[in-house]
């Protein structure tokens, strides 16, 4: 009987594993706050950017934001390699920047490195209660950063070298297409979207 119920229960099947490490105990707390604001941020940017912003560039950012994010389990084998990266920042000053592609890469480590650019993105892609998040440092090109778990308690963004922590919600639409919505940065704008394709 115990032999039949084993196998049973090896029958059943197991939800796929998550990409990334689980990444609960770095993030610092601010940071924790700056995600959890997520949704209220990224409605009151989307306003503005629909209301005030260039036609052709909402054009980009509604095409960013299709379609619905796949299962957690699904990015294991979606995230890891090279991408096409285009970074649009909202709020604050303006209601909508878009800049041009730049390369970025994620290790099957769940590492993420935005490669060009003049501000760069290091960091970890990984697991917080059960949703894939990106926590890292943003830096200036030609500036060693430091890890995001080395970063000082108090940041001054006016410091040289610039290293400020990030944290965003990673969303995977199709092997093609992900994104990472980063609410509330340290520098510039009130939400940033950086939209992968290849």
């Amino acid at each position: 009987m115990r032999t039949k119920l084993l196998a049973l229960v090896a029958l059943i099947p197991t939800p796929a594993a998550a990409f990334g490490p689980r990444i609960d105990s770095m993030i610092r707390d601010d940071d924790r706050v700056r995600l959890e604001q997520l949704d209220e941020v990224s409605g009151r940017t989307l306003r503005g950017a629909a209301a005030l912003a260039d036609p052709a560039d909402v054009d980009v950012l509604v095409q960013g934001l299709r379609g619905t994010p796949l299962p957690l389990g699904e990015a294991a084998s979606i995230l890891p390699g090279n991408w096409s990266c285009r970074m649009l920042k909202l709020g604050r000053n303006l209601p909508l920047v878009i800049y041009q592609p730049f390369r970025c890469r994620i290790g099957a480590d769940g590492s993420f490195e935005k490669l060009t650019g003049s501000q760069r993105m290091t960091g970890t892609i990984g697991v917080i209660k059960g949703r894939e998040v990106y926590l890292g440092t943003g830096y200036v090109a030609g500036q060693e950063p430091l890890p995001y778990a080395q970063l000082p308690d108090e940041i001054d963004p006016t410091a040289i070298p610039q290293l400020v922590p990030e944290v965003g919600a990673v969303e995977v639409v199709s092997p093609a297409r992900a994104r990472i919505l980063l609410p509330l940065p340290v520098l510039e704008s009130e939400m940033n979207l950086l939209l992968l394709s290849r």
